[in-house]
């Protein structure tokens, strides 16, 4: 990049060994208005910082390798020569604490900040600038800095008045003629001119005449110095632009006041002078594009970021122009919007303010730019005379925003909506059907013997298999449908507008597709069927759980039929079914909490901060973190398994039925009971700390914060040892009226921690509601992070966000080193996953074994 400089543009040196890291910042520089120009950290290095010294150069950002190339070294020896003193200085380092100091130790301007936050190398590289400018400022310290032209063709007079002024601090030069006066004044800078009236050639209302005409005096505060008191004399001087007339027979204290007074003014100009050129290089420094209009709407002003984010050339494109006709004629989709009924504009005429207002502003090169813009308008003795508009593009934030959206709403693996987006969008299509007389379906499906393939295949096989169905269950359904993983092997859809004919011929279609699949992997084939249960809506269903219940009732009598079939739910007929389904699971619950048939798992949790740095590099990176992994124990997060039969199911696998049975208290309080008997047989080493997960309705059971109480106060654990975790999604609301006792037990040492940290937006809110001390991520967001490129920003923001409120931050589902590592280069304190333990029936250093990479759909 060899273009000219831009002199409303800060001249950055980018040093950086990456190509792909050196294009990167190159253009999130350019976004934010740098002039940037690139170099590799070799020999190159000095060369480049030569030829841009003079551009002028502003600062110096460079990539640091790991250790200091010679080049780099010839470079910082460079940079401390006198002619570099003003050159700010950024180094960015994947790990700080090991760059070589001594290079800088003793450079002013000079710092070094992680590579792991790209984002804010504009607003360091700014700060650094903004340190330079204000410790190298000239500073004016009273009238010692004033400068005075003394014009008089009379050396006593001359002399007098000079020794005068000089003995108060004052800066004399003095001229015996008009010729020397405007000799001198071309090479130097003058704040006062005292000039005698009677001189040979020009007079002095002649040299103040031609002072006012030059540029560079034309602000030049003038005094005429007289010894006579004619009236027209005095007329001609103040015409001349002369701001006092002193006469030389008055006393030096009358003479030394008017100079005084003349100075004050002076000093207050360069004041306001100075505080004009802070906010004009405020204005062009900022990223934020800015621009004023008058009240018709047309511009006076624009800052070059509003320029360059408008791809305008130069200020005379926008300057004058319409802001109406020039940047908002037409909304996102170009239909023309008049200016009548455009907000802007309307702001312009009535002066109103807008904040963080969204619309769209149209480029110079006919592309929409989304923007955010703050209107306000300027006040002149209490008169709007025009509005400032200051705006930033923000379709990357935009972008963000939705793909935020898009992960909260889908299911990482097949990519098809996630159960609480269903559920929800079966809400809303309930509530319509209540004022329709149209009915829809619930499509409930069910795989037979999935089970057996994640068996004999693998989890991997498993994953493939889920991921084959969805995509063919989307392309078999209508694009008014739903169709979304419920979770394990369990698939639903919502059918809109169907009638009994159409629904029992679309279910078999979703059928089919289950029984043609031809299902193969690593060269095993596998038969694959799945059972489908049918569930009419109309106006007279009542919830949504009661929906689900009965799609989930009609496809388990599919299934006794003989599986790979379909059944529509009959209320008559099907009565048994669903409450022997529901009485079932309450019984089996209540059965298990009597008879102990529960049992717990501890997963280990590893403070990433303690493990070292190479702990998720090479092929052997399984069994070097197996090794530090001990030393790096943070604690565990305890599960609980139902056990009353051969296989022990997982808490998804009842938890849900637990709820509708109420059954959650007393299952958490079974937890807590059975980890104190634990705890107690075999106490863990000091500072190990042990996660529960507790539902929201047991905290609002006071038998259970009494249980609670009990434990934290018996000593079983120490105070913060003992931390329970709440999801965002359980009746967060209910949670909130909970705080105060919430806060009662933390101060008897409790920890609170909000489990699905990102699922939703509103989650950030609570950050400061609850009393927390740290928040776990979504564990699918964290298992993005090895598919989309934003998920590694999206954990640093969120991360950010916590510790700025001293939040620490867990991130579970850790199952793979390139995780691992975007977890420890985002901030992240604790991990926990597959790739570091699986959940055992013990807890100690031995159950903390590093596992090779699980397919992304392992669950716990």
């Amino acid at each position: 990049m060899n273009a000219r400089a831009d002199p409303l543009r800060h001249r950055v040196l980018l040093i950086e060994s990456s190509a792909t890291l050196r294009r990167g910042m190159e253009k999130l520089l350019g976004r934010e208005g740098f002039d940037v120009v690139c170099a590799a950290p070799g020999d190159a290095a000095v060369p480049a910082f030569e030829r841009e010294l003079g551009a002028p150069l502003c600062a110096v950002i460079i990539g640091w390798p790991g250790k200091a190339a010679p080049g780099l070294r010839k470079l910082f020896a460079r940079l401390q020569q006198p002619d570099a003193r003003k050159v700010a200085v950024l180094v960015l380092a994947h790990e700080p604490e090991l760059t070589d100091d001594a290079l800088w130790k003793n450079r002013a301007f000079t710092q070094v900040h992680a590579w792991q936050a790209p984002a804010e190398v504009p607003r360091h590289t700014r700060a650094l600038l903004a340190q330079v400018a204000r410790e190298t400022r000239p500073r004016l310290d009273g009238p010692a800095a004033l400068k005075v032209l003394l014009v008089d063709d009379s050396r006593t007079s001359l002399l007098k008045h000079r020794r005068l002024l000089e003995s108060h601090g004052y800066l004399v030069t003095t001229c015996e003629n008009a010729s020397a006066a405007l000799l001198r004044v071309k090479d130097e800078r003058f704040d006062l001119a005292i000039i005698d009236y009677y001189m040979p050639g020009q007079n002095g209302a002649m040299l103040c005449r031609a002072l006012r005409a030059l540029p560079s005096t034309r602000e030049l505060t003038l005094a005429i110095l007289t010894g006579s008191y004619d009236e027209g004399l005095i007329a001609d001087c103040l015409d001349a632009g002369a701001a006092e007339c002193m006469f030389k027979n008055e006393s030096d204290e009358l003479f030394l006041a008017r100079v005084r007074t003349m100075a004050q003014l002076r000093e207050r100009e360069l004041r306001l002078e100075g505080e004009r050129l802070r906010l004009d290089m405020i204005l062009t420094s900022v990223g934020d594009g800015v621009y004023e209009v008058d009240r018709t709407g047309r511009i006076r002003f624009a800052n070059p970021a509003a320029l360059r984010l408008l791809q305008c050339p130069d200020n005379e494109t926008l300057v004058g122009q319409r802001a109406h006709e020039r940047i908002h004629h037409a909304d996102e989709r170009g239909r023309p919007v008049s200016s009548e009924t455009c907000f802007l504009q309307q702001a312009y005429e009535l002066g109103d303010s807008l904040s963080n207002w969204e619309t769209v502003f149209w480029r110079a090169d006919g592309q929409a730019l989304i923007v955010e813009c703050t209107v306000r308008p300027l006040q002149e003795a209490g008169e709007c005379t025009g509005v400032v508009v200051a705006f930033r593009d923000i379709a990357e934030r935009k972008r963000f925003e939705a793909e935020l959206q898009w992960q909260v709403h889908h299911d990482h693996l097949t990519k098809l909506s996630n159960r609480p987006y269903f559920e929800d969008m079966l809400a809303q299509e309930l509530f319509r059907l209540k004022r329709s007389a149209e009915r829809s379906a619930l499509l409930f499906i069910d795989l037979d013997r999935f089970k057996h393939i994640n068996d004999t295949g693998g989890h991997a096989a498993g994953d493939a298999l889920l991921v084959t169905i969805a995509q063919r269950l989307k392309s078999r359904s209508r694009q008014s449908d739903i169709v979304a993983r419920l979770g394990g092997d369990e698939f639903a859809v919502l059918l809109r507008n169907v009638d009994d004919e159409s629904v029992i011929a679309l279910a078999e279609k979703f059928r089919a597709i289950l029984d043609d699949m031809q299902f193969s992997h690593d060269g095993r084939d596998y038969d694959v069927s799945g059972s489908v249960g049918i569930h009419l809506l109309d106006r007279h269903t009542g919830t949504p759980a009661q929906a689900m219940n009965r799609a989930d009732a009609a496809c388990q009598v599919a299934k006794r039929e003989g599986r790979n079939q379909i059944h529509l739910f009959d209320p008559r007929r099907d009565a048994e079914a669903l409450a022997s389904l529901e009485a079932s699971w309450s019984e089996r619950l209540r059965s298990a909490l009597s008879g102990n048939d529960f049992s717990l798992r501890f997963q280990p949790i590893l403070d990433l901060g303690r493990l070292p740095a190479d702990a998720f590099e090479g092929e052997d990176w399984s069994a070097r973190l197996q090794l530090a992994a001990p030393h790096a124990l943070h604690g565990y997060e305890v599960f609980v398994r139902l056990d009353d039969t051969a296989t022990s199911l997982a808490p998804r696998a009842f938890l849900a039925h637990a709820e509708r049975f109420e059954l959650l208290p007393a299952l958490d309080g079974w937890v807590l009971e059975r980890l104190t008997l634990l705890l107690a047989e075999r106490p863990p080493r000091q500072g190990v700390n042990f996660h529960l997960n507790v539902a929201t309705m047991s905290l609002a059971s006071p038998a259970y914060r009494s249980q609670l109480s009990d434990f934290l106060r018996s000593g079983v654990l120490g105070a913060g040892q003992l931390s329970i975790e709440v999801k965002e999604s359980d009746a967060i609301d209910e949670l909130m009226t909970l705080v105060p006792a919430l806060e009662a037990l933390t101060q008897l040492g409790l920890r609170l921690v909000l489990d699905e940290y990102g699922l939703g937006m509103s989650g950030v809110g609570h950050l400061r509601a609850l009393p927390l001390s740290a928040v776990k991520l979504d564990g699918p967001l964290v298992q993005s992070l090895q598919h989309a490129d934003s998920g590694g920003a999206v954990v640093r923001a969120m991360t950010d966000l916590a510790h700025a409120m001293q939040i620490d931050v867990i991130a579970p589902m850790a199952e793979d080193p390139s995780t691992l590592s975007r977890l420890r280069a985002a901030g992240v304190d604790q991990v926990q996953g597959f790739a570091l333990g699986h959940p055992t029936e013990a807890w100690g250093d031995s159950t903390i074994k590093a596992q090779r990479p699980r397919a992304m759909g392992a669950r716990r």
